[in-house]
This record gives C-alpha cells, sequence and structure tokens, in this order.
C-alpha cells in the first residue's frame, strides 16, 4: 500500500511502467465534482409524492452511486405505488423533477464546486486526455448543474442516465459513444472512473476498468474499500502525483 498526503493506494507501483497512448478519464458529479446539497433529493421526492400522494423520504443512501432512472423506480416500490404502466410513472416524476430543479438549482447557494475535482480535469487535459462524463444524472439534469458553475463546456462528452438504467450499462456504452464523439477507440484498460461512491469502486472493478475513489465521506471509507478500489483519496489535490498513479500500467 502507497500512503502520499492523506491520500492511499492500494496498487503497488513496483515494477510497472508508464501507459502509453491517450487514457479516458471519467467524473461522476454528485459527491466528486459537485457537493450538489440536498436539494435535488427533496425535489425527487416532491415529484413522487406529487404523482402517489406519499413521499419516499429518499436518503443519502438510496440516491448515491445509482441513475436517476433506479432511484425513481426504487422510490415508487418504496412508497407501494401500483400501476400498470411503471415507465409512465417514472417518466412522469422524472420530467417532474427536471421542471422543478432547473427552477431551484440555478440560484441554490448551498451547491458547491469541489475545486480539487477541476484540477484534475484541467491536469488530465493537459496530458492530452480526453475527459468526460459518467453519472447516473439524466443529461439535462447534468447540465443544470454543472452550468450553476459554468463548467459544462468543460467535458469532452458524457454518458448519462438517459442512455442505460444501470452504472454498469453506461460504462458499457461509454466505449462507444467516446467513438462517436471524440472519433478514438479506448478498451477498458485505457478507462479510469473518478467517483466517490462504493458503487462507482464495484461497477469499475468488476468491468476491468481502474477507478480513482474520492472519499468525500469518511463513513463510506471501509464500504468503499471492500469494493476493491484501484486508488482511495481523501482528496484530489494532489494532482501531479494523481497523474502518476494514472499513468502506470
Amino acid at each position: 500500500q502507497r500512503k502520499s498526503k492523506g491520500s492511499q493506494s492500494n496498487r503497488s507501483g513496483q515494477g510497472r511502467g508508464l501507459m502509453a497512448g491517450k487514457q479516458l478519464v471519467l467524473f461522476d458529479i454528485d459527491g466528486t465534482i459537485l457537493r450538489s446539497g440536498p436539494l435535488p433529493r427533496q425535489l425527487m421526492n416532491e415529484a413522487v409524492e406529487d404523482l402517489t400522494g406519499t413521499s419516499p423520504h429518499l436518503q443519502v443512501e438510496e440516491v448515491a452511486g445509482f441513475t436517476d432512472l433506479m432511484i425513481i423506480r426504487a422510490a415508487l416500490r418504496k412508497v407501494r405505488f401500483n400501476t400498470t404502466d411503471v415507465h409512465s410513472a417514472v417518466e412522469s416524476v422524472l420530467s417532474d423533477y427536471l421542471v422543478r430543479l432547473r427552477r431551484s438549482y440555478p440560484s441554490y447557494k448551498p451547491a458547491q464546486l469541489y475545486e480539487d475535482s477541476m484540477g484534475l480535469v484541467h491536469g488530465c487535459k493537459q496530458e492530452g486526455w480526453h475527459v468526460g462524463l459518467l453519472t447516473g444524472n439524466l443529461q439535462a439534469g447534468a447540465k443544470i448543474k454543472l452550468d450553476r458553475f459554468n463548467i459544462w463546456g468543460e467535458f469532452d462528452f458524457g454518458v448519462f442516465g438517459d442512455d442505460a438504467s444501470s452504472r454498469e450499462d453506461l460504462l458499457w456504452l461509454a466505449p462507444e459513444l467516446a467513438w462517436d464523439k471524440l472519433g478514438e477507440a479506448y478498451t477498458h484498460d485505457r478507462m479510469v472512473i473518478v467517483g466517490d461512491t462504493p458503487n462507482d469502486a464495484r461497477v469499475a472493478y468488476l468491468n476491468g476498468v481502474r477507478s480513482l475513489i474520492v472519499c468525500r465521506r469518511p463513513e463510506w471509507r471501509s464500504k468503499i474499500e471492500s469494493q476493491n478500489p484501484t486508488w482511495i483519496v481523501d482528496s484530489l489535490e494532489d494532482v501531479d502525483t494523481l497523474i502518476h498513479w494514472l499513468k502506470e500500467e
């Protein structure tokens, strides 16, 4: 194990060379790039309650690391909403949620940009690597959140909650969408997920993709470690060290 300035890697660098060619670095949004605050979760609760008459009272653990589609499906099950057309119910809730988010989030003061994440974004770009988004947010929701800090244009492309229902499926779509948008072919061993949840680490590990997990919530550390992250760090501030790690084969 390696430790550096409070950061920790579970991958030894002994006997390793440097990664040749471009890499594709995919950033999560909530908890990684932004501290989004409780407002999006509150708006989801309200949208579900408008349709069903009951709030699901979603907790952080029920939304972190999941797609918006999966969150709303689980919320409807939680409130025992019976319908013969679950798809339409989910679409109705998500549409309502986006209206609320578009109205409220641009002026939402508790939202916070994690400056260390943008330092890493810029460091990756300086290496000539492509930087994208891999997020469970719907594309429209992701744009609303990132536009709040004028950083939507920092990312070359994205894989969003509209594209697939699970994060694992989003990861599998990433090379195809990268080819469509960037004209570059990426195999899983040339991709990195930058996230903050145990699910980010789990999905990456199961699919042969490296993961750099920033532990924004200390109480999640043991759960993250149990999912075999390639690297787990306390912050993304030490960009030079992180770039060095990402270059390792």
